[in-house]
């Protein structure tokens, strides 16, 4: 698989933000793009969290600078939030997250996350039908969530939760192949996830991975190829080699 960033996920600092605009305003099925979406699922009582990051999928997909650090890496600090607060305090609460976005402009495009890899064939079919189940689940999210520009966030009851069968379980099957719950989609928080990116039968691995940990969702860029490090060690070396020889004279 080949990674969208490229060289461009070098080197920078983790830029620190808290997205703007409504969820509302987002949509799925328009000419514009979707946003991407962190999902917090309490296994549980089968309830979800939202948070829109505000970054469309398509200047994520770019890497615009407008969007991420030099080096790609994203961080969403949500300590803030009320409505995340709440839903992490509830008693007994067993929570694993998500991360996605999808569009159709002209063409479905997916990206989300696995904690397996996608399977190796993906059918138009199964990239429409995984797209359409996320574009149902954003617009019975807009429905619950406030009709408030500053709106980021909301808590979804089980009517529409992410981790249902019927969003979040028909994503994991027409992407992954895998039916059963836990959906590979996944994982529990604080494990790092790759991140994917799906259309048509093609599917691409982005040069990093999503976590979520400490009220904090990250986006961290991979780190510099080993042939790149092994040459700046090198120059590293040839430089104090150089000290000490004129040191000597």
């Amino acid at each position: 698989m080949i990674s969208k960033f490229g060289l461009k996920l070098l080197a920078g600092a983790v830029a620190t933000a808290i997205a703007g605009g409504a969820m509302a305003n987002t949509s799925l099925d328009a000419t514009t793009t979707g946003d991407i979406f962190l999902n917090i699922v309490n296994t549980n009582n089968n309830t979800s969290y939202l948070f829109d990051t505000g970054v469309s999928q398509a200047a994520f997909n770019g890497n615009t600078s407008s969007v991420c650090a030099s080096n790609g890496s994203c961080s969403f600090v949500l300590s803030g939030d009320a409505n995340l607060t709440s839903f992490l305090a509830t008693s007994g609460g067993v929570f694993d997250y998500s991360v996605v976005s999808a569009t159709k402009n002209p063409t479905t495009d997916i990206d989300v996350t696995g904690n397996i890899i996608p399977a190796s064939t993906i059918s138009s079919f199964n990239d429409n039908q995984a797209q359409s189940a996320i574009s149902l689940f954003v617009t019975a999210a807009n429905s619950v969530a406030p009709p408030n520009p500053s709106t980021t966030s909301t808590v979804l009851p089980t009517a529409s939760e992410w981790g249902a069968a019927l969003t979040e379980g028909i994503v994991s099957t027409r992407v992954y192949a895998a039916n059963n719950p836990p959906y590979a989609d996944q994982a529990a928080l604080g494990t790092a996830l790759p991140f994917y990116n799906i259309v048509g039968s093609t599917a691409t691995t982005f040069a990093g991975t999503w976590n979520f940990s400490n009220d904090t969702l990250t986006y961290s860029a991979v780190p510099l190829p080993t042939p790149l490090l092994l040459l700046l060690s090198g120059i590293g070396l040839m430089g104090a080699v150089s000290r000490r020889v004129k040191a000597a004279v």
